[in-house]
């Protein structure tokens, strides 16, 4: 059954605790649910992490709500966007929906409704990927050989680690095949998502100058594409089980 990725993005932490305990996500095939206080750390998420709605409060120091979801229509129009806010002004609601949010909400936020907007949402992506999957069944006879793609893809990551944000977009159009068409046979292909395999990528490739080189941790992210070292520290961590320091401590 297909699981879904959720962002909750709100500089009051109680706020996302709430979320986080009060929604069902469970029962609605969440598998991760990632948290966050500010617009530029969102971005920097959805970069790294594969998101499929983004919930997100408007007022927030540093860059609000409605500059979040005017970046996810431009960078990532595939990602939902639901807004809540404190205040029921027509205007964030007449900006939220010239930007394309599929709803909004005022605080506190009633979490039976937001699950229904959920629910909805995921069913609408449920919808769009069998109508673009049989699309490309239908086509597969005329396409290349998918571990001759995969294999280009593999080549084209490693040749481009150093580079921040490697977009599946950008891949496909480089091998001439849709997105969601290259996503399938990638995942058939290796066992893992395209995005999961450029992670451990970067890792593998980071283990390697930690242990033969005396870059610094900082040069090391940057060399494998990761422009935030801090982000670098817990990605590296998540994949092997200790910081980046530690590693390189027991390698030598």
């Amino acid at each position: 059954m297909r699981k879904f990725h959720v962002l909750m993005t709100d500089d009051e932490e109680l706020a996302l605790l709430g979320l986080e305990e009060g929604v069902n996500w469970e029962g609605l095939n969440v598998d991760k649910v990632y948290k966050c206080h500010s617009k530029d750390t969102a971005i920097r998420m959805m970069q790294m992490y594969p998101v499929d709605i983004i919930i997100t409060d408007i007022e927030m120091p540093n860059g609000n709500g409605l500059e979040l979801i005017k970046w996810v229509k431009e960078n990532k129009p595939e990602i939902k966007s639901v807004f809540y806010t404190g205040h029921a002004e027509f205007s964030y609601a007449q900006e939220a929906l010239r930007l394309g949010v599929e709803d909004y909400l005022l605080k506190p936020v009633p979490y039976d409704e937001l699950e229904k907007i959920i629910y909805e949402i995921e069913n609408k992506i449920l919808v769009k990927e069998k109508t673009v999957d049989l699309s490309e069944l239908a086509e597969d006879c005329t396409r290349e050989d998918s571990e001759e793609i995969v294999s280009r893809v593999k080549k084209i990551i490693a040749e481009n680690l150093s580079v921040g944000n490697i977009q599946r977009d950008e891949l496909a159009a480089m091998v001439h095949v849709s997105s969601g068409y290259l996503g399938r046979i990638f995942k058939k292909e290796t066992g893992l998502a395209l995005t999961d395999y450029i992670i451990k990528k970067r890792v593998a490739v980071a283990k390697q100058l930690l242990t033969k080189t005396s870059l610094s941790v900082t040069d090391v992210s940057a060399r494998v594409g990761i422009t935030y070292s801090s982000y670098f520290t817990k990605i590296f961590k998540e994949q092997v089980g200790m910081t980046p320091q530690e590693y390189r401590q027991q390698t030598k």
